[in-house]
């Protein structure tokens, strides 16, 4: 899986995603400019090709990017859900196997495909590993190149037979947070090129010693016997190894830290057995299934309320997000039912109503003193996004903060972060602590590689618009003014305050 190592490289390459996505997303195309001939035409084509793509099964969907892996470029989740990614990869495949560049694959074409890419995997003998010893993880790896195994106190080795590539599956009793502080702590010769830190997990990738390093660090589910279990896969590798960064990949997609809940314990009862001259033998503990009740079944519990967005505080009980009424119908917010106020879906905003006085602000918003005309040009690089996010296991979401970073050639604002799918309505403040814009609701979810939300744009609703909104609402607003540029760290605790987690039921 290509590792961006360098930021301008890394933000060149974003911009010219940017400029695909605007005319390939819906939501991002209705706040550009009218398209051109030649844009409209590509958007046409672009949803052709996903509509063939989107005829075929779902599992056919998913062998076709798990087939795109092996058999061309694709380094992006194995979901069946068709992006630019996929597209591109299709087309890829085509140009290298010299047949007509559509975009589109038929069921021949797609079995074409499997069958090509079942050859590369057995080239390397690619097979899923269950570690149902001590570490317990499930993981797909090359054996014909990782063809020693070695047991280690807490896991399993696969090697090649120098030791210059490893695959690690390990299970340890310890904390998440720990665990990450120690693994991008700076060492010498160490150089880290990724690291993401989620509430479930986190990822590590980077270079040492001439050899590419991935680790992967998952908490145990709640409902797991040992809450405090955190189970992982590491890949080591020669840096210069290109086939190794196309395993990554195949690796990454197969990760299971937890495939199934441990099976509930059986309950014991004691019985006592009655020996031939009437006495009675010591007392047995033994293992027995008990009967459930008899009656009518247990009603099904009700969906927990899910996180779907962030919002910002910009009245006593009042927040500013980017949900609207057809998307979250019933929001809540700190367990309390909430109400929509006010609504502009042209815009993409609204303003929600519910009882947590508590977080007023103590003095009207600020906001950047940006004009309609200079959006983007009047941001800086150095923008930080406080945004809400929670795990798979249902605990209580936790805000994070994010760098933001603008991309001032686009038509309207857009930003480059890494942002969760729940990051709609999420402030984005510059370093005076100003407001300049809040993240756009998506249409799309977010996908992820090896469960990670990787640097993307994100449409956005700046200033200008903020401002409009709030003022139709009577919310009293106050302009930004340089104090001189804050850490990101201190803006996070002096605005965490301002940001509330928007539940939808």
């Amino acid at each position: 899986m290509p590792i961006l190592r360098e930021r301008g490289k890394r933000l060149a390459l974003l911009m010219s995603a940017a400029a695909l996505m605007l005319a390939a997303q819906p939501a991002l195309a209705a706040q550009s400019q009218a398209p051109t001939p030649a844009a409209a035409a590509a958007d046409q084509v672009f949803q052709a090709q996903r509509a063939a793509y989107e005829a075929l099964p779902e599992a056919d969907r998913r062998a076709v990017q798990d087939a795109l892996i092996w058999a061309s470029d694709y380094n992006g989740v194995v979901d069946g859900s068709f992006g630019k990614r996929t597209r591109d990869s299709i087309l890829v495949y085509q140009a290298n196997i010299k047949a007509p560049t559509t975009g589109v694959l038929d069921a021949a074409a797609v079995s074409a495909l499997v069958a090509t890419a079942d050859k590369a995997k057995a080239a390397v003998k690619f097979q899923i590993v269950a570690d149902d010893g001590k570490s317990g993880v499930h993981v797909g790896a090359p054996l014909k190149l990782l063809d020693k195994r070695a047991v280690l106190p807490n896991g399993l080795r696969l090697s090649n037979a120098e030791g210059t590539a490893t695959l690690d599956l390990a299970g340890v009793s310890d904390d998440l947070a720990t665990l990450y502080a120690r693994l991008t702590a700076d060492a010498p010769g160490r150089k880290l090129t990724y690291k993401l830190s989620r509430p479930d997990f986190f990822v590590v990738s980077g270079e040492e010693g001439g050899r590419k390093f991935y680790a992967r660090y998952a908490k145990a589910p709640a409902n797991w016997p040992d809450p405090s279990l955190v189970r992982s896969v590491t890949l080591v590798y020669p840096a210069q190894s290109a086939s190794f960064d196309r395993i990554l990949v195949a690796v990454a997609n197969s990760f299971e830290p937890f495939p199934s809940a441990p099976p509930p314990e059986p309950k014991r009862v004691k019985t006592v057995s009655v020996r031939p001259d009437g006495s009675i033998a010591p007392e047995a503990v033994i293992a027995k299934p008990q009967p459930g009740p008899v009656g009518a079944p247990a009603k099904p519990e009700p969906p927990k309320p899910a996180l779907a967005a962030s919002g910002v505080v910009v009245a006593a009980g009042e927040a500013l997000t980017a949900l609207d009424s057809n998307a979250c119908p019933r929001p809540t917010i700190d367990g309390k039912a909430a109400k929509y106020l006010r609504e502009d879906k042209d815009a993409g905003l609204s303003l929600i109503g519910a009882s947590f006085a508590e977080n007023a602000p103590a003095s009207p918003l600020v906001l950047a003193s940006l004009s309609d005309d200079l959006v983007l040009a009047s941001l800086s690089d150095d923008l930080v996004a406080l945004t809400y996010a929670a795990d798979d296991s249902g605990a209580k979401p936790t805000l994070q903060v994010a760098a933001v970073t603008p991309l001032a050639d686009a038509a309207k604002p857009l930003l480059v972060a890494s942002l969760p799918q729940s990051a709609a309505g999420s402030p984005v403040f510059d370093r005076d602590g100003a407001l300049v814009a809040i993240v756009a609701r998506s249409a799309a979810s977010p996908k992820t590689v090896a469960g990670v939300s990787p640097v993307a744009p994100h449409a956005v609703v700046a200033a200008p618009d903020i401002e409009r909104f709030l003022a139709s609402a009577d919310v009293p607003l106050a302009k930004g003014t340089s104090g001189g540029p804050s850490a990101a760290g201190k803006i996070a605790v002096e605005k965490r305050g301002l940001v509330v987690p928007i539940m939808c039921n």
